[in-house]
């Protein structure tokens, strides 16, 4: 009797919960009956949301709208429909900005802006709905998903005995050891980078999320430094604006850059640019100056340009004039927004054709205009901080170079200018990174890296093989049985971090798991 296989998941997360999910829907087809057992390892709290989506203040909003989030993108309205259904999500979606709690039975009877944009936690509740129904289907399916609420800490392979087929070994910070056949990597993002050594100094929060907690040990009347300008600067800004009305803020990044107002709800595929961009793959000639003339005809369809859309970003405009621009013209910053969203399903394909110099030229001198038209805020969040703005609680400044703590316990940060401030806590915002070599020494990707199973990817991540998202090794090799899933693999695919593209590498690997001859039966019944 063959022996059943186990499947090993490494976080609990987002990308575990899609990966599941997919699982399921893969097993559910499967003539054979082939289910693995699973086991997940999560050392959070609770199995499903993770720390993106963790329960945290209502404030802390999703930056796209509930009707474009889902765990499978067969299915995008997956998460619209729940969030029909939950009696308390549909208060938090429908309570207008004016703070009024409005009880309507239908979600989309007001189209409030907060209506579009719902609580990052709310969609992690839905992740952790998803996450017991699909533990569920996958038991009756015959598949067993144990749940280990602690986190790994190393990975070895055990080679098979008698020529039998090499296993996993995981051991787990409590001391357990754990046994799998193969083995999904859903670890998250690299923890954001301490840029000036604060770890440890009082008055320094490190990882701000989740929100409520991290921050509730900044005094009500604190100037606050938040390192960083990104979404979750953004983040931080609103809540600890909401917990102190004497707190002043900066928000203090490198660049200044902010990111764009999310100004067009549309979904239109535009299929000038899709049919271009297939021109491109299709004639082997994608390069930088050819995706930008791409972009450039589509946007004057539209009547605007890509001169026009990136305007604020490529004259340094302050971030207050981003906002009021985008909330004043939205048509060139929401087109641009169009046009990069449509083009998600050829990122990875199109990344990988361009010249290894083009690559790195982008990322040098482009990748933050990408990111912040890819990533763009809430409207109901340029609304807030501009309104902040103006009553003088909220700055803007760019060019920091140094922070250091200060005597009397404060802190000091230069500027390029050479001028200095004077803060009393400093709040990490800097996001996420996927440089393996930023990883803290005792994480498990830096354990990985140094025993050689991962390759450090030269423009970020590691090595995977870009068909199956399987680890590659230092000769080049796939491992069969190891695979990643988000952020470690987009040195290979440009941009991975997106719930969209998470669910469709999770869909991808659950798809790998089925034995061919049994995918070639679902076929061959379907």
């Amino acid at each position: 009797m063959l022996k059943k296989r186990t499947i090993a998941v490494v976080g609990g997360g987002a990308a575990c919960t899609a990966f599941l999910a997919a699982y399921a829907r893969r097993l559910s087809g499967d003539v054979a009956g082939a289910s693995a057992d699973v086991i997940v390892f999560e050392p959070g709290k609770s199995f499903g949301p993770g720390i993106a989506y963790a329960e945290d203040a209502d404030t802390a909003l999703l930056n796209r709208p509930h009707s474009a989030m889902s765990v499978d993108y067969g299915d995008p309205g997956q998460f619209r429909r729940w969030l029909h259904r939950q009696p308390s999500a549909r208060e938090n979606s429908e309570g207008s900005e004016s703070g009024e709690s409005s009880r309507v039975s239908d979600p989309e009877a007001r189209h409030t802006t907060r209506s579009h944009f719902v609580p990052r936690s709310l969609f992690g509740q839905y992740l952790e709905n998803i996450f017991r129904q699909s533990r569920e289907d996958l038991r009756l399916l015959g598949a067993q998903v144990t749940l280990v609420p602690s986190a790994v800490v190393d990975l070895t392979v055990e080679t098979g005995a008698a020529g039998g087929s090499d296993s996993h070994v995981l051991t787990t910070a409590d001391g357990d050891r754990f046994v799998a056949d193969q083995v999904i990597l859903a670890i998250g993002a690299i923890a954001p980078s301490d840029v000036y050594g604060l770890t440890g100094t009082a008055g320094f929060v490190a990882q701000p999320y989740p929100l409520v907690s991290s921050l509730s040990q900044v005094d009500r009347s604190a100037e606050v430094l938040v390192l960083g300008a990104g979404l979750t600067a953004i983040d931080v800004a609103v809540v600890l604006a909401d917990a102190g009305r004497e707190r002043r803020i900066t928000l203090a990044s490198r660049s200044g850059r902010i990111p764009d107002v999310r100004t067009d709800l549309g979904t239109g595929e535009l299929p000038e640019l899709l049919a271009g961009a297939r021109t491109l793959l299709a004639e082997g000639r994608v390069s930088l100056r050819g995706i930008h003339e791409l972009l450039d005809s589509t946007l004057r369809l539209g009547g605007t340009s890509i001169r026009e859309a990136l305007l604020p970003y490529t004259d340094a405009w302050s971030a207050p004039e981003l906002m009021r621009h985008r909330l004043e013209n939205p048509l060139p910053g929401g087109l641009a927004q169009r046009c990069v969203g449509a083009l998600t399903p050829f990122y990875s394909e199109l990344w990988r054709s361009l010249p290894d110099a083009s690559r790195r030229l982008f990322l040098r001198d482009h990748y933050r205009t990408y990111n912040c038209l890819r990533n763009p805020m809430p409207v109901t969040n340029a609304h807030r901080l501009l309104g902040l703005h103006e009553e003088g609680r909220l700055a803007f400044a760019r060019g920091i170079t140094r922070v250091t703590k200060a005597a009397g316990g404060r802190f000091t940060a230069t500027f390029a200018d050479g001028r200095t401030e004077h803060y009393d806590a400093v709040v990490n915002a800097v996001g996420r990174t996927n440089n393996t070599a930023a990883a803290s020494a005792s994480s498990l990707t830096s354990r990985l890296v140094r025993n050689g199973t991962f390759v450090s990817h030269p423009l970020g991540g590691i090595r995977v093989d870009p068909e199956t998202n399987q680890v590659r090794g230092s000769a080049g090799a796939a491992f069969p049985r190891l695979y990643v899933i988000g952020d470690l693999a987009s040195g290979e695919h440009f941009h991975v971090s997106s719930m969209e593209l998470v669910a469709r590498q999770a869909a991808k690997v659950a798809g790998q798991l089925v034995p061919a001859p049994d995918r070639l039966l679902v076929g061959a019944v379907a």
